[in-house]
């Protein structure tokens, strides 16, 4: 029954866009990009003041509009850019306007401001739950160590929030941290962080422009049901070379871009070096460790023509951390993607995208030359995508696609590092799996004011072969055992149903609906309403902690059910000052269905029996989120302060009752300043206040017996909270015009810009609990232990562009 859904959603929509009245219309249509660098600009307002109607440039930079005959003034308007007017004619024709914005040297003035409708983009634009932060912005916010990071500078934002102090995974409005889709030019990135999560996979370098969706997700996103980041690395300057990086003090960063063929083909090289282990042996306690990452971007565009153009972009990332050679372990992401854009007409676009995303994760265990071993596994996934808009007239536009996805998951391969080595090699059988995504959208403006996109997405997960499944006594694979949840005996008769190569034996299939409406109340004001579902196919089984990468995803299949989420939000939103300040009020109701939760004393070491080691449950997310934002003037930043609550529930897990989530924390207040002293120096800092994290807490000690083994009783499940979290990060930027740019201004005078950048994170040196341990005192009594990360962490950066 729900297959045909889609195919009746499909046909409203197409009878609700072609009963429309048939009027003669023409097309304006084109590419905005950067005149300093020929990037293509995303999301740039083309308005025709005449008719009061307009659009933004899509991922790719193009836009259409379909109007009747006539002459008309075409308005083109981007943050941070000049305003473009051009005459346009299209009384007989269509006409292609494409058009290259310069950069406003002024915006910093407090005197200068547009009144350009684009200005009040955040209050009629049909999105809410979306936060877009220039990357010159995320540039000047002080981070650990001093590295540009756009995780750590979205965890800045209302709604969402570190999984721990220092870390780069994303909690947002009550998900875990597998349930954000982080995209890099289309292709997965499934752990984006690197050293322990202390920074992200993405080197600001290398990105252009990126967004979060924390709602009203759109049908095109699918398969994870908390957030979407969306990243997208810069194309490389088609005008000129290029040479900018920085030398930090554990890391250092290299950029090269330039033209292959001018305003036709170009590329961009990105990388990045972290060396802190050279410091290791200075340090008692640090000696005979290892650690380093590195990563790398490389992106390749070529235009063959005004309506065809090619891209092909890759990453690079690996991570390695070792401990006296005894014990070590590494991660590593790699995607590519290949994009062909093709205009078949001025209203039709078309992307063609095909990906390939990988992320393994290895252990090493070196006891010595007979005993020893490497751990590993990964997932595969490999898809083909298109992605089509149909812009129909002003009013009304289509967005449709979509994509196909293979996955391989090996949860295990064991092997000795030594051929002296007394453990054998071994192999957990491979998982694989094939979905179908399905969407298509329909935006429609309804008179002056009000504009609704509605649609849904069909998906379509399927389990295949070969593999098998575990065939357990009574068909679940946990039993309860005394109140306790354990691993059903298997059936010995018949252990194992094997598949044959491609045979499907499982399928589930997901209608997401998604909406979203905005009402415009006046030209400053608007109210917004949204409803999205989202179903999720895979999991992140963790054996330890969140950041270590210690961790290996799993598919849904017979016993595990897919994730489903359903998120409805409701907004204000008002801009101040003739739009200089942008202001809103969000509440939203997040019900999530089938959480994945690990069952007490589960095995999850180089186990087949995954399904047997984990719960179904449900949780609930609820909220109100107040966000002030200034982008323009010699001051600017925002304040976010995000009041919620967030809950889990399994059956025999806190006796069936509902329980504090770790990450649910009742209070989030972030503020952020950047005030420019002068054209040269500027000043940043950021400010985190939250609650206290949750946590199991333990009640009482016993022994049986009067033994001497002492052991300890713990109360409901995340009943405690750890103490409020607060930090202070500052920053000092200093920038150096090419005249006089030099490393301290003692040497000759060199024909680059350059900058230092001096931060300094957790200026008061708050010592926020991490983790709260359990161990004897002197005395041999049980006693909780605080462990902390960081206190204040200065850095220093140097940065040059050539």
């Amino acid at each position: 029954m729900k297959k045909y859904i889609f195919l009746h959603l499909f046909l409203f929509v197409a009878t609700a866009t072609f009963a429309q009245k048939k009027v003669t219309r023409h097309t304006v249509s084109g590419t905005i990009k950067d005149a300093r660098n020929g990037e293509v600009l995303i999301g740039v307002n083309v308005f025709i003041e005449e008719l009061k109607t307009g659009v933004a440039t899509n991922s790719y930079g193009f836009y259409a509009l379909s109007v009747p005959p006539g002459k008309y003034k075409l308005s083109i308007s981007y943050l941070g850019y000049v305003t473009q007017h051009k005459e346009i004619d299209l009384v007989d024709t269509d006409q292609k306007v494409n058009t290259e914005l310069l950069e406003d040297k002024t915006e910093l003035k407090e005197v200068v401001i547009s009144t350009d409708k684009a200005d009040a983009r955040n209050v009629e634009q049909n999105k809410m739950s979306v936060v877009k932060v220039d990357i010159k912005e995320v540039k000047k916010i002080p981070l650990l160590l001093g590295e540009v990071d756009i995780i750590k500078a979205v965890q800045l934002l209302p709604g969402v929030q570190a999984a721990g102090d220092g870390s780069s995974n994303l909690i947002v409005r009550g998900g875990n941290i597998d349930h954000n889709l982080v995209l890099l030019d289309e292709a997965v990135v499934y752990n984006p962080s690197h050293v322990l999560g202390f920074f992200s996979t993405f080197n600001g370098d290398a990105i252009k422009d990126f967004e979060i969706y924390k709602g009203g997700i759109p049908a095109q996103y699918g398969g994870r049901l908390a957030s979407v980041l969306d990243v997208r690395m810069k194309d490389g300057n088609s005008k000129n070379y290029n040479v900018s990086g920085g030398i930090g003090v554990l890391s250092s960063r290299l950029t090269v871009e330039g033209p292959l063929i001018k305003d036709k083909s170009s590329f961009m090289v990105s990388g990045r070096r972290s060396y802190f282990d050279i410091f290791f042996p200075f340090s008692n306690q640090l000696d005979g460790v290892s650690a380093y990452f590195g990563d790398l971007n490389v992106k390749l565009n070529y235009t063959i023509s005004d309506k065809d153009k090619l891209f092909l972009s890759t990453y690079y990332g690996r991570d390695k951390l070792g401990f006296g050679g005894v014990f070590g372990f590494g991660w590593g992401n790699l995607t590519t993607t290949a994009r062909w854009n093709h205009i078949f007409s001025n209203r039709l676009f078309i992307n063609t995208s095909l990906v390939y995303s990988r992320y393994d994760y290895d252990l090493d265990f070196n006891i010595a030359k007979n005993l020893n071993f490497r751990r590993s596994n990964f997932i595969n996934d490999a898809n083909i995508k298109v992605d089509g808009s149909y812009f129909i007239s002003p009013k009304s536009s289509l967005k449709f696609g979509t994509k196909q996805t293979y996955f391989i998951f090996e949860p295990g391969r064991r092997v000795p590092i030594t051929s002296e080595s007394i453990v054998s090699a071994a192999t957990l059988p491979q998982k694989k799996a094939f979905e179908q995504a399905y969407y298509v959208s329909h935006i429609l403006k309804i008179g002056s004011r009000a504009t609704v996109e509605y649609g849904g997405r069909i998906s379509v997960f399927s389990n295949i072969g070969d593999g098998r499944s575990i065939n357990y006594i009574g068909g679940n694979p946990t039993i309860i055992d005394n109140g306790f949840i354990k691993e059903a005996p298997k059936d010995t008769n018949n252990k194992y149903t094997n598949y044959s190569s491609g045979e499907v034996y499982n399928t589930f299939v997901g209608f997401e609906p998604r909406f979203n409406l905005t009402y415009l109340l006046d030209a400053s004001s608007s109210v917004k309403l949204s409803y999205n579902r989202m179903f999720q196919y895979m999991h992140l089984i963790q054996n330890i902690s969140a950041s270590t990468g210690q961790e290996f995803w799993t598919p849904s299949d017979k016993y595990i059910k897919p994730q489903m989420a359903d998120q409805v939000a409701a907004g204000y939103f008002k801009n101040f000052n003739n739009n200089i300040i942008e202001a809103s009020v969000e509440v939203y109701y997040k019900q999530i269905k089938n959480t994945v939760e690990i069952r007490d004393a589960a095995d999850l070491q180089f186990n087949e029996a995954t399904e047997a080691q984990v719960v179904s449950g449900q949780g609930r997310a609820y909220g109100v989120e107040f966000f002030v934002r200034k982008q323009r003037g010699t001051t600017t930043g925002w304040v976010g302060y995000t009041l919620a609550k967030s809950e889990r529930q399994a059956d025999n897990v806190n006796n069936g009752e509902w329980y504090a989530f770790r990450f649910d924390r009742r209070h989030y207040l972030t503020v952020v300043v950047n005030q420019e002293l002068s054209k040269r120096v500027s000043f940043g800092g950021s400010f985190i206040y939250a609650t206290g994290e949750a946590f199991t807490i333990a009640s009482q000690r016993y022994s049986l017996f009067e033994g001497n083994e002492v052991s300890i009783d713990y109360s409901k499940r995340n009943g405690a909270r750890f103490p409020a979290y607060h930090r202070l990060d500052l920053s000092l930027t200093i920038n150096q015009k090419k005249t006089e740019a030099n490393p301290l201004w003692l040497l000759k005078k060199r024909p680059y810009e350059g900058s230092w950048v001096f931060s300094l994170y957790n200026a008061y040196g708050r010592k926020n609990a991490y983790t709260i341990t359990y161990k004897n005192n002197d005395q041999g009594v049980p006693t909780a232990y605080k462990s902390y990360l960081f206190t204040f962490v200065p850095a220093v950066t140097y940065n040059f562009k050539f």
